[in-house]
């Protein structure tokens, strides 16, 4: 689902992922879409994007939906410990002043 963000192919497969473990989450817990909304406030056509892997979904939303589902704390492990969860940047030299 290419919009007006330039994302690789790899990062739309990890939405499209991302989106069908909600998806999956949501089932498991016996929950409707109109059920989730009641429970984030997030109405249940973003859901349904957000479902759908769409890239547009704020990152608001996400969150949102992911404590709605029990799944916040994820995330909070990701925020607390990045470097455990995201590796670190490579450092840039920096160019020759002459150039």
């Amino acid at each position: 689902m290419r919009l007006k963000y330039h994302t690789s192919l790899s990062a739309e497969a990890s939405f499209q992922r991302l989106g069908e473990r909600i998806r999956a989450a949501r089932k498991h817990k016996r929950l409707t879409l109109n059920d989730l909304e009641n429970r984030c406030g997030v109405h249940r056509t973003t859901l349904s994007r957000l479902e759908a892997g769409d890239p547009s979904v704020s990152f608001a939303v996400l969150l949102a939906v992911l404590e709605a589902l029990g799944f916040l704390s994820d995330i909070e492990a990701v925020i607390s410990s990045p470097a455990k969860a995201i590796p670190a940047a490579k450092k840039i030299p920096e160019l020759d002043r002459n150039f």
